[in-house]
């Protein structure tokens, strides 16, 4: 006769599978919140006169931490006035576009020629050896002439950079110029894999120090598969700590407080148990 199933063992087939559609749902949920919150745009300026004015979009393309550099695609679209014969893509007068840059000079658009988008690079104060905490803030300008003359300017900012979170927390604005700061913060998703690799890093390290404590504590000498596991441990944790986003530089602070410390526990355990398995032998 077949032995029946108890009913704990028949929860387990039920649990699993709850279980991983939860998991499944809540990061579902934490994406698409993460999604909507960063897909914004940010308009700078004052209302548009009756005349026209030019719009400038801003992209946030990438923000290279290493440099203290924010990269961005800029287009200046005419409007009114400003534009030939209503075509938001072709100045009706020559436009001198002005910006913060510092390795770039003003953007020249010829009047009757169509505007192309052009890359730009503003710089960034902050400190990446902060990572993941670092913050970043950029000052950015555009000022624009029309004919010699200031026309008037509207700013629009997005952010594309999926590991970072770019936001205007002020703004300026004057006759012919919209100056705005940008607080760049890393997003969710790095704070979350940081974290995750932090928390993996003291895991696997306190794992070693436990296998070693076992293995001299009941003298089993020279397990060799057990130390060939702290080697491979010793050396993957290089090759996992390399993958954080934006490869902060050795010396960050993920390294004092989580990967310095897990290399030295597996050292120290796989010297222990050599130490120990060899005078064992002797």
């Amino acid at each position: 006769m077949s032995t029946p199933r108890s009913p704990r063992r028949i929860w387990l087939y039920f649990a699993v599978p709850i279980g991983v559609a939860v998991a499944v749902t809540i990061g579902a949920l934490g994406f698409f919140a993460e999604f909507s919150s960063r897909n914004v745009e940010y308009t700078i300026g004052a209302d548009v006169p009756a005349t026209g004015a030019v719009s400038v979009e801003v992209t946030v393309q990438r923000i290279d931490a290493a440099t203290r550099e924010m990269v961005l695609q800029v287009l200046v679209v005419p409007n009114g006035s400003f534009a030939d014969q209503g075509q938001p893509e072709v100045p009706a007068q020559e436009l001198v576009l002005d910006t913060s840059s510092l390795t770039s000079a003003p953007l020249t658009f010829r009047a009757h020629e169509r505007i192309t988008a052009r890359e730009l690079r503003i710089p960034m104060d902050g400190v990446v050896s902060f990572f993941p905490f670092d913050r970043y803030n950029a000052d950015l300008y555009v000022g624009v002439d029309a004919a010699g003359a200031p026309a008037p300017v509207r700013l629009f900012v997005t952010d594309h950079d999926p590991g970072f979170v770019t936001q205007p927390i002020s703004q300026q604005t004057g006759e012919g110029f919209v100056g705005s700061q940008l607080h760049v913060t890393r997003s969710r998703s790095t704070y979350i894999l940081a974290w995750f690799q932090g928390i993996v890093m003291w895991l696997l390290g306190l794992s070693v120090l436990a296998g070693a404590l076992y293995i001299v504590r009941h003298r089993l000498g020279l397990v060799w598969p057990a130390l060939g596991w702290m080697a491979a441990t010793l050396f993957a944790l290089v090759g996992f700590r390399n993958a954080a986003p934006g490869l902060p530089p050795i010396g960050s602070l993920i390294d004092y407080c989580a990967f310095f410390w897990a290399e030295a526990i597996i050292t120290l355990s796989l010297v222990l148990v050599l130490v120990k398995g060899v005078r064992q032998k002797a």
